[in-house]
């Protein structure tokens, strides 16, 4: 059996972003697609995307593999990066998939733009995010409903042009006639739940109509990212009736794809009707749409502070004994320091210098290893400390009582 693919996309600047960072690439003969969502800022973030997008194909069309193209598409923003002042700093994520014989499909993924499959009515997650947050669930700090809310969410750990080198995951998952990809760029997830996701995914079959439903869903919970939406249907060729061409609110597909046609001339279905909206709720929507990104901001902010003052440690006397603390000396904000480890260690066992130290409370350690290190220290120089002093305290001999001498004549 031979599979084609049927893709539909649609990128979108949303609702409070000026520019597009997003991009995409849908390349028929190679059988390549992919998604990228650009950071920087002045244009630097749609330069990156496009870049790497362009570097990705083209390494693709040398023979690359997808893992290597992803590699060859980060050197090439790194590249333009350092030589370029205005465009020092930006990055982009990308998530890219081919197919490859035996009807496997390859992903390469940096960053957290992401990649679903709907099979059978059920929508599962193929990539894991490179992020702050999705660190914290590894970890076991955060679960998957507070990590929707977390403020931290857009801070990611891995993205293509930071760094001269990147780690690329690769992800072979076996694909099947009735298939259906996704690809979309965190505007998307940011806004929109799974739940919802796969009821779209499910009841719309054309796949240009439902990523353009899910464009409207993101939007309509405010839309505060860029969206970018991209939707494969795999296909068996003999049942393939004909291909769905590609469309795209804000940016050209790519010129490989032959079914193009401009937004205003493809057909396109009448909207589902919508239950109609109180005036109240259209000004609380609307309110909620300028409130959105300064809660978002203060939030982000509030996160760092918390994540500060919550991840360092200090060395402190506490009731005569050596302690560590956790948290910022003297507090910061709302949040005090707090005892982590009171140690055996007597404060007036210490050198003068290392006592007068604690007592004024030393260091900022990134860990309570660090900390531990610090008074592992303190304890050897005060035995070293005894132990000179004993070796230099005057001994007085003594001597046994004899017979005492002769009286002198």
């Amino acid at each position: 059996m031979t599979l084609h693919l049927v893709v539909g996309a649609v990128t979108d600047v949303g609702r409070v972003r000026d520019h597009n960072e997003d991009a995409f690439l849908v390349d028929d003969q190679l059988g390549l697609f992919a998604v990228a969502d650009g950071m920087g800022g002045h244009q630097a973030g749609e330069v990156a995307s496009a870049t790497a997008l362009e570097a990705l194909r083209a390494a693709v069309t040398s023979g690359e593999g997808i893992r290597d193209a992803v590699t060859s598409a980060n050197d090439a923003v790194y590249e333009k990066s350092t030589t370029d002042d205005r465009l020092r700093g930006m990055g982009t994520t990308l998530t890219a998939g081919t197919l490859a014989a035996g009807d496997t499909l390859l992903l390469g993924h940096v960053g957290d733009s992401r990649a679903y499959v709907l099979r059978d009515h059920q929508l599962e997650r193929l990539t894991t995010d490179h992020s702050l947050v999705e660190e914290l669930i590894q970890a076991g700090e955060l679960t998957e409903a507070q990590a929707e809310h977390d403020p931290r969410r857009s801070m990611i750990t891995r993205a293509l042009g930071i760094e001269p080198s990147v780690d690329v995951d690769l992800y072979p998952v076996q694909v099947h006639d009735g298939d259906r990809l996704l690809l979309c760029s965190d505007g998307l997830t940011g806004m929109v739940g799974e739940d919802e996701i796969e009821a779209v995914l499910t009841e719309e079959h054309d796949p240009t109509q439902a990523a353009r439903r899910l464009i409207d869903e993101a939007n309509s919970a405010g839309g505060i990212d860029n969206i970018t939406v991209l939707i494969v249907d795999l296909v068996d060729a003999e049942r393939q009736t004909a291909a769905v061409p590609i469309v795209t609110d804000d940016q050209p597909a790519p010129a490989e794809t032959p079914a193009e046609q401009p937004p205003e001339e493809a057909p396109e279905e009448p909207p589902a009707p919508r239950p109609r909206r109180t005036r109240g709720r259209r000004r609380l929507r609307r309110v909620l749409l300028w409130a959105l990104p300064v809660v978002v901001v203060l939030g982000v902010a509030f996160g760092f502070v918390d994540y500060y003052a919550h991840h360092t440690y200090f060395v402190g006397n506490d009731g005569g004994r050596v302690t560590v603390f956790q948290g910022r000396q003297g507090g910061l904000l709302f949040w005090n320091p707090t005892v982590k480890d009171r140690t055996s260690l007597r404060t007036s066992t210490l050198t003068p210098a290392d006592a007068s130290q604690v007592r004024a409370g030393h260091g900022q350690f990134g860990s309570v290893g660090g900390a531990n290190a610090y008074i592992a220290g303190l304890r050897a120089r005060a035995a070293q400390t005894r132990r000179h002093t004993l070796g230099n305290q005057p001994v007085t001999p003594t001597t046994a009582a004899g017979p005492a001498a002769p009286a002198a004549p």
